[in-house]
């Protein structure tokens, strides 16, 4: 792999890339593709409380996910 340091406009452009982009030069032509950096392990668990989740799993109804599938099948085939 390929390192190359970019300056802190790009950096700043890139920053705000949410999914993959696609690089193009000032003709349109397509010079390579960027990936953000995905979230850490650490920062996904501060976004998600998984005690909090199995607390409300454990107090709402549910229904198997076969079923919810098929209910909405249903439901797209009666609006054609």
């Amino acid at each position: 792999m390929s390192i190359i340091t970019i300056d802190p406009t790009t950096l700043s452009l890139l920053s705000q890339v949410k999914d993959v982009a696609e690089l193009r030069d000032k003709d349109g032509n397509v010079v390579g593709f960027f990936t953000p950096k995905a979230k850490s392990d650490e920062e996904i668990k501060k976004l998600f409380d998984l005690d909090k989740a199995r607390k409300k799993l454990a107090s709402e109804k549910t229904r198997p996910f076969r079923e919810m599938i098929d209910e909405l099948d249903k439901l797209a085939e009666k609006q054609g």
